[in-house]
């Protein structure tokens, strides 16, 4: 007899899932109004001091948790994550081998508004990313706001999450081999520019991810997420408007970006949900890197010459990946992609 999900309508299961990861991606706005709620009015019989407790043990005694190379990811392979990628649906296309013994930096591109290419086939197991990458322990980088915030906390590291902090990333990418990580390069910038039909990247002033590359020896792994800026239709607003300076001081306050948007509805019509569209991510090959052995100074030319090289190399790669699969995954495209800034 299967569970009482199973039995309950797919489409439900769907949109239940989707909900629970559109939870989690805004964790730290509504976990901490529950924590005061809990701390203050104590309706479940939860003392103040269980609460401060826990907040010491978060901000004090164990506040590292999220730079280490270890610990299970029971919540990242449960099988109800399936229906978040039958929603779409989403697939994950391999074009190379990676070996085992080496560590990578995989790089998600574009953002899109909730990175729901890069939920279904890396933060989560439900395209089966251990199966068709043995070996390769993998970190999604996340905020470290994420892991300060109670409760969201442990079911983050509990799904394999951690600091996105360099400090952190190459404690990780210094671990046994097979650990790699997760990171959208593009970040809240890029979210703001999400639109249907584009691929819009922000790429050019971002380098910190291949200095991380030529720092720990990390292969670096394109990835494109086709269909990721189709999910919701964005309003952009127009600068000077009362709406642009909200979005601009939360996203310079919280590095987080809310844009206006407007996708499918829990039962019908329009709402906050993801459009039910295609998602196709391409897994490149790797580019090799040697770990650079001399001043990793952001002052030495020489260095700085070394990131400017590999950074061109990575963007010829992503090109190259983009011209290969266009037309079977973006057909729908109104323009082809672009290095916006």
């Amino acid at each position: 007899m299967g569970s009482t999900y199973d039995r309950l309508p797919s489409r439900w299961m769907q949109k239940l899932a989707l909900s629970i990861v559109m939870l989690q991606l805004i964790g730290p706005f509504w976990y901490w109004p529950a924590t005061i709620y809990l701390a203050y009015l104590n309706p479940l019989g939860i003392g103040r001091g269980l609460v401060i407790g826990y907040l010491v043990y978060i901000f004090v005694i164990n506040n590292r948790a999220h730079w280490k190379p270890e610990g299970s990811t029971p919540i990242r392979r449960l099988k109800f994550w399936r229906h978040l990628a039958d929603y779409f649906p989403a697939k994950m296309i391999k074009t190379a081998e990676l070996d085992p013994k080496k560590n990578y930096i995989f790089c998600g591109h574009p953002h899109g508004v909730a990175c729901f290419s890069y939920v279904s086939n890396f933060f989560i197991e439900a395209t089966g990313f251990s199966e068709k990458f043995p070996g390769i322990t993998l970190y999604p980088m996340i905020l470290d706001a994420h892991f300060y915030t109670p409760v969201h906390r442990e079911v983050a590291l509990m799904s394999g999450f951690r600091s996105s902090k360099k400090e952190a990333m190459i404690k990780l990418l210094n671990g046994p081999p097979g650990s790699s990580v997760f990171l959208v390069p593009g970040g809240a910038d890029e979210v703001l520019r999400s639109s249907p039909g584009t691929y819009d990247l922000v790429l050019n002033k971002r380098k910190g991810f291949i200095k991380l590359a030529l720092q720990t020896g990390a292969n670096l792994v394109p990835i494109l997420g086709f269909g990721e800026t189709d999910l919701f239709d964005i309003s952009q607003p127009v600068p000077g408007t009362w709406v642009y300076r909200i979005q601009r001081v939360v996203l310079k306050l919280t590095t987080f970006a809310f844009p206006v948007i407007t996708g499918a509805g829990f039962w019908s019509g329009s709402g906050p949900l993801p459009k039910s569209m295609p998602l196709h991510t391409v897994v490149g090959a790797p580019i090799q890197v040697l770990k650079w052995q001399g001043n990793t100074s952001s002052s030495d030319p020489d260095f700085i010459t070394a990131v400017n090289e590999l950074h061109s190399k990575y963007c010829e790669a992503l090109r190259q990946l983009w011209c290969e699969h266009k037309d079977l995954y973006a057909s729908g495209r109104r323009k082809s992609l672009e290095i916006v800034e």
